[in-house]
């Protein structure tokens, strides 16, 4: 019989650890990988959809550049945010 390291309360071990979460949120964070990684599938599509109008939207009176300055903006507060995140996971 094996025995379960994990309380009743928890399904597995953490989906992911603070050092993995900010390496995701320093390479692939301006598509939102880092959200999809900590359970925030909603805000990450969002992210993602925000980085993809932005590379359509580029050429047309610098749209483009707008977009992906409030994105970097979101991915500059997200790592303040991280460390909460992993707390309630």
């Amino acid at each position: 019989m094996a025995i379960d390291r994990y309380s009743p309360n928890e399904v597995g071990p953490p989906l992911a650890s603070t050092a993995i979460t900010y390496l995701v949120w320093f390479f692939l964070g301006n598509i939102g990988c880092h959200r999809f990684l900590t359970g925030r599938v909603g805000t990450g599509l969002m992210m993602l959809g925000l980085h993809v109008i932005g590379w359509l939207t580029w050429w047309l009176l610098g749209l483009g550049f707008l977009i992906w300055g409030v994105v970097g903006i979101w991915w500059l507060i997200d790592a303040l945010l991280i460390p909460g995140w992993l707390r309630q996971t």
